[in-house]
């Protein structure tokens, strides 16, 4: 899970770096909504790992 959360974070950023070299705003807007929806899927995950360790520290 660790590694889908920093894949998403890489998609975010490259995102943002295409963006950068095209001033479309059709371009810009989707590139915010590619950022927002890694973001948010990246925020989920860790809360899912977070979940899991404490479970599995419980369960120790």
């Amino acid at each position: 899970m660790d590694y889908c959360a920093e894949m998403l974070a890489l998609i975010g950023k490259l995102a943002a770096l295409y963006a950068d070299r095209v001033r479309d705003s059709v371009v810009i807007a989707s590139v915010n909504d590619v950022e927002n929806l890694t973001a948010g899927l990246g925020r989920k995950i860790w809360q899912k790992i977070t979940i899991i360790g404490a479970l599995e520290e419980r369960s120790s």
